[in-house]
């Protein structure tokens, strides 16, 4: 099974996803949004990253270390559909570039994220704060 579709599966059903970035010397762990324990992020670097579901016309994002301009979390909100990243997204196409969220300015990469049967079903977000 390829990776991304390894990926899809598993995050589809919840589980709990740890990334470690080594590279950096951060550590960034999803928790699924059922159990009581908080996201976490600890890092040297400000790192961001999400994971999105998509529902056919929107990517939500489910997990993310991101806070609104009002500093609540991200979660539960949606990908702008004007942002070159969505356009990438819906084609199943990664994106590397520029990104604003929540008024931040980042080196952002997006992912798509796929089913075994080559369904969109989501995507991941890891960006650098400029």
């Amino acid at each position: 099974m390829r990776s991304r579709q390894w990926l899809s599966a598993r995050v589809s059903k919840g589980i709990v996803l740890v990334l470690g970035l080594a590279a950096s010397g951060a550590l960034i762990a999803f928790v699924n949004e059922d159990s009581h324990s908080r996201v976490a992020a600890v890092a040297k670097a400000k790192i961001e990253a999400t994971i999105f579901t998509y529902d056919g016309q929107d990517f939500v994002r489910t997990q993310t270390t991101l806070v609104t301009k009002e500093g609540k979390s991200a979660a539960n909100t949606k990908l702008e559909h004007d942002t070159p990243a969505y356009k990438a997204l819906i084609q199943k196409r990664s994106y590397s570039g520029d990104a604003t969220v929540f008024g931040g300015k980042y080196d952002a990469n997006y992912a798509p994220l796929t089913s075994d049967d080559g369904r969109l079903t989501g995507a991941l977000f890891v960006a650098v704060a400029k």
